[in-house]
């Protein structure tokens, strides 16, 4: 009886592995419901199991070549560290989405955790985005959960700073007594 589990396990783990060499064949291997089936007739019928082929789709080479310059492109964008505060029994972790690019609008994910504070605040009224010139851009959109509960997520979206500068900080007021929460990421790397 364990022999034959264990050539049930060996046929899977083989066909598993020669699906996974192969990716334009796939091949059907049957497993009986009955654990009393001889081995020799699982056997027996693995062999008559035709062998299908998928087709490949293939790719122009313009299309290649897009989706690799996109990649490069996507790699060669600089990372920007998700950053974290916990003050007054509220975390707020806020992430770039698009800092280092030329866009017209800059984004923020924003997450508001806490587990005694109510979080009945508007995001973008109390965010404003911060350049190294001292130029300040209030909040133009909160795409996420509404006012209330305990956990919040969302977007925060700000115009861009009219030119590029060295850091850009997203400041954050007045959560849970917290005058002021500042998050800063150096532009120049």
């Amino acid at each position: 009886m364990m022999r034959r589990g264990l050539l049930i396990v060996t046929l899977l783990m083989m066909a598993g592995f020669a699906a996974a060499c192969s990716p334009g064949f796939i091949k059907e291997v049957p497993v009986s419901a009955d654990p009393m089936q001889s081995s020799s007739a699982q056997e027996q019928s693995t062999q008559q199991q035709p062998v299908q082929d998928q087709p490949v789709e293939e790719q122009s080479v313009e299309e290649q070549s897009a989706q690799d310059e996109a990649a490069q492109a996507q790699s060669a964008a600089p990372v920007f560290a998700t950053q974290s505060n916990d003050e007054a029994a509220v975390t707020v972790e806020v992430t770039p989405l698009n800092l280092g690019g030329d866009a017209a609008t800059l984004e923020f994910e924003v997450a508001f955790d806490t587990h005694s504070v109510d979080l009945s605040f508007d995001p973008a009224a109390i965010s404003v985005l911060r350049d190294d010139a001292g130029g300040e851009y209030p909040a133009i959109a909160w795409e996420g959960g509404g006012p209330g509960g305990h956990h919040r997520s969302g977007v925060l979206r700000f115009q861009s700073p009219d030119q590029a500068g060295e850091f850009v900080e997203v400041v954050v007021q007045d959560v849970a007594g917290v005058p002021v929460r500042v998050f800063r990421w150096e532009l120049a790397q």
